[in-house]
């Protein structure tokens, strides 16, 4: 059910697509919020450019306009064409596309450069522009020309003449007579924008669509190189669930968080590879520990009850048979032990041993096996009285592999050396014996099960090759460490060291 479950809440669709989508769709996002932006910026800009514009025109034409109607003392000169307004009209219009039209103090408009255009023979006595008749502009316009005045006023706004939004400048023109006029600019917005905005556009779109293609492929490599490693992955871990650990994730050109990822995928592998070695070792290795002495056994006992075996030399051969079946029982304890350790359901009863005393009541269990090789026990008379927080039968068991390892591998006539010191918060006890030594290659190694440095089973024909892997296990039961330092063909020394005190103790 749980299964089930998992398999509702997967998203649908793969990876590479969903990811592939997401980075278009964000990528034409991001296009259309840039273009949206710097068309809002071009048409702000375009907007101040213009109504500048419209402003330095309408005061121009106001100068002009203040000028000619000083110099004609007085006269009003909107009532009558002159050539200089004419000429300051046409002029204006030469270098701008806006219409220039000049107002009375009221807002009707009494001067234009389409008036202009008709020529100084047309006379205008009703004070109205004949083109702009009956047309008047909105007083707030005017009043807020006034109020700025030397400047002019600039707005986006609607003048009573024109149906749609104009950009307009007025100016005011006071002159020393107390009369007040107004010059005007005004621009179609269509007129200002479109010649700008179809340009723009097909500008930008040319480049937006360049961009798009760009950012299209880059997102798609960038997909391919995301999900890639990852289908590799689930390739490679099939192989890995048909018990093939051959293959490795190549962490070249790929992201550093996914390059990290199958850095982690392989080191796994190999611990996995490591393991399945292992295991493969192990069962082998078990297989023949037991078949080795079953074989024995059975042969020796079909041996006596078919009558192959005098009945005079039966005894002899069931001690062999029984030393066999201690062997095997042995094996049978030891790997009953490692499997508590792997576990975890070993439990530990901690107390203060002392280990002086343990060594020595060890070592005396070899006194024979000692004595038959005619070995020299070094380092017993030195030693001090040190004692350690550990479980006695476990720490027994220790120094019983360590001393059986040292006595079966030290030669006739060869050395043993104990010492036994405390160090800071710990005990360190070491046992090194002469002999053929262990090669540099092997040290890293005899520590795992079933592993034996005399593969030719000469001097180890006996062991099972799980003594050390005990030990080291014990060890880390304890919190403690084991090391070895070997020379061939000098020596080889195991150091153990363990905790005083329990950690749960202050010390």
């Amino acid at each position: 059910m749980s299964v089930l479950l998992k398999l509702k809440k997967r998203m649908p669709g793969s990876m590479f697509k969903r990811f592939f989508t997401f980075m278009t769709v964000t990528i034409i996002f991001c296009v259309m919020v840039a273009t949206t932006s710097l068309m809002l910026f071009l048409f702000t800009f375009w907007k101040n450019d213009r109504l500048t514009r419209l402003s330095d025109d309408a005061l121009s034409l106001s100068r002009s306009v203040f000028t000619i109607y000083e110099e004609h003392a007085g006269e009003n000169i909107f009532t009558r064409d002159t050539d200089l307004l004419n000429a300051a009209f046409i002029a204006a219009a030469a270098h701008t596309d806006a219409e220039m039209t000049v107002l009375s103090a009221d807002g009707r408009v009494i001067y234009c450069d389409e008036h202009a255009n008709i020529g100084s023979g047309a006379a205008n006595n009703s004070y109205v522009c004949p083109v702009h008749a009956g047309m008047q502009t909105d007083a707030a316009m005017l009043q807020q020309a006034l109020e700025r005045y030397p400047l002019a006023y600039t707005a986006q706004t609607h003048v009573n003449f024109r149906e749609d939004e104009v950009f307009v400048a007025v100016a005011a023109v006071k002159t020393s007579d107390g009369a007040v006029h107004y010059v005007m600019a005004l621009q179609d917005m269509s007129t200002a924008y479109l010649p700008y905005t179809a340009q723009f556009v097909r500008m930008f779109l040319r480049v937006a669509l360049l961009g798009v293609f760009l950012a299209f492929i880059g997102a798609l490599i960038s997909s391919y190189r995301m999900v890639s490693p990852l289908k590799k992955m689930t390739a490679v871990t099939k192989q890995y669930a048909e018990g093939d650990f051959s293959e490795r994730i190549s962490a070249q050109d790929t992201y550093s968080e996914l390059a990290e990822f199958a850095d982690s995928f392989n080191s796994m592998a190999e611990s996995l590879e490591r393991m399945e070695q292992s295991r493969s070792n192990f069962v082998a290795n078990t297989s023949h520990e037991l078949k080795t002495p079953m074989t024995i056994i059975s042969g020796f006992i079909d041996g006596i009850l078919d009558g192959t075996i005098p009945p005079e030399q039966e005894e002899h051969y069931l001690k062999i048979v029984s030393e066999e079946t201690k062997r095997l029982a042995g094996l049978v304890v030891a790997m009953l032990n490692i499997s508590k350790i792997e576990a975890g359901k070993l439990e530990l009863s901690l107390k203060q041993v002392n280990v002086t005393n343990l060594l020595f009541t060890v070592i005396l269990g070899f006194e024979q096996a000692v004595e038959k090789k005619h070995i020299s026990v070094q380092g017993l008379d030195t030693v001090p009285t040190v004692f350690v927080s550990a479980d006695e039968t476990l720490l027994s068991q220790i120094l019983f592999n360590l001393i059986d390892n040292a006595v079966k591998f030290t030669p006739d006539n060869g050395t043993i050396s104990v010492s036994l010191s405390q160090e800071a918060q710990n005990a360190v006890f070491s046992i090194r014996n002469t002999g053929k030594g262990i090669p540099e290659e092997d040290c890293a190694l005899i520590f795992e099960r079933f592993y034996k440095v005399d593969k030719s089973r000469g001097q180890d024909s006996r062991s099972f090759g799980l003594g050390l892997y005990i030990v080291k296990s014990i060890v880390d039961l304890h919190r403690g460490a084991i090391e070895v330092h070997s020379k061939e063909n000098e020596y080889t020394e195991f150091t153990v060291r363990l905790p005083v005190k329990p950690e749960t103790e202050e010390i």
